[in-house]
């Protein structure tokens, strides 16, 4: 017996099909198109390893460990950019740092796990002049997996290829910024997720914090990582910008990664959205059962 396919009966199957290879469209934007290598920016309102690092072991003991949460167990070494605040020569006894005074003699950054700007002569802003016109390459650098950290970012608009948007100034506080704070402080704390990152709590040196970031404002551009609570006086001084870190992040440290670091929360949501889409598509069109005449 030549057994023949009803036609509305196929017409079905193949609706319901396209129906739920539509729905899954944003399951597999999630799972397949958010590059697992896309880089991480940091910014860090300190200038502890620009210029308290040459007479304070606290300062020392902070950026090897930063070196250690940069580098994690990649065998590239860090490129360090920029000048400190004295000649006493920048180590590491950790991981592997390389030293430039610009970017203009880094060559390809694709050598680096991560690359690192001092504060500007090592201290109190940012070392907008160390870039050397290589924003393009270093904003390729961060597409391609690369991580960037900022010392005493104060929000310069010289920063946004790297940060997005613009007008971050006014959301920061501190030395140099449009918000008020104590300029001054070792209040800073680090966070649980800070520690997965692999950073610690450092020592009191005097003055580690200098900058800090009103999380509400910077969480719109990706900075949803906060490494580091900065000191309370921040929020108590700037009423109705929330909370503030003195080290935001946009993603994971290379440690963080080595320690299975978790896609953060809007990436769940997305995909919890897009496995709901799925299942609806599913009860919209039941399952085609096919009988033969």
């Amino acid at each position: 017996m030549v057994r023949i396919l009803k036609r509305e009966q196929i017409r079905k199957f193949r609706r319901a099909r396209r129906a739920i290879e539509v729905a899954a469209l944003p399951v597999a934007a999630v799972v397949f198109t958010v590059p697992a290598s896309a880089g991480t920016v940091i910014l860090e309102g300190s200038d502890a390893i620009g210029y308290h690092w040459a007479y304070s072991g606290a300062a020392q003991a902070y950026a090897n460990q930063t070196w250690t949460a940069l580098g994690g167990s990649s065998s590239k070494p860090i490129a360090v950019v920029g000048n400190t605040a004295y000649s006493t020569p920048l180590t590491s006894t950790t991981h592997s740092i390389v030293r430039f005074s610009d970017l203009s003699s880094a060559g390809s950054l694709a050598d680096y796990v991560a690359v690192y700007f001092l504060g500007d002569h090592g201290c109190c802003t940012s070392g907008t002049t160390y870039l050397a016109g290589r924003q393009s390459d270093l904003s390729n650098y961060v597409t391609g997996g690369g991580t960037v950290e900022i010392g005493n970012y104060e929000g310069d608009s010289t920063w946004d290829f790297l940060v997005g948007g613009s007008g971050h100034n006014a959301y920061t506080a501190g030395f140099g910024a449009a918000l008020s704070g104590p300029g001054c402080t070792d209040g800073e704390r680090v966070t649980a997720l800070g520690q997965t990152n692999g950073f610690t709590q450092p020592s009191p040196m005097g003055c580690w914090t200098h900058q800090a970031y009103a999380m509400s404002h910077f969480a719109s551009f990706g900075f949803t990582q906060n490494f580091f609570d900065a000191d309370p006086a921040f929020a108590a001084q700037n009423s109705g910008f929330g909370a503030f870190s003195s080290l935001l992040s946009n993603g994971s440290t290379q440690t963080g990664v080595d320690n299975g670091a978790v896609p953060e929360p809007a990436t769940w949501l997305m995909m919890i959205a897009g496995f709901g889409l799925l299942g609806a598509a599913m009860r919209r069109h039941p399952a085609v059962r096919v009988t033969y005449a």
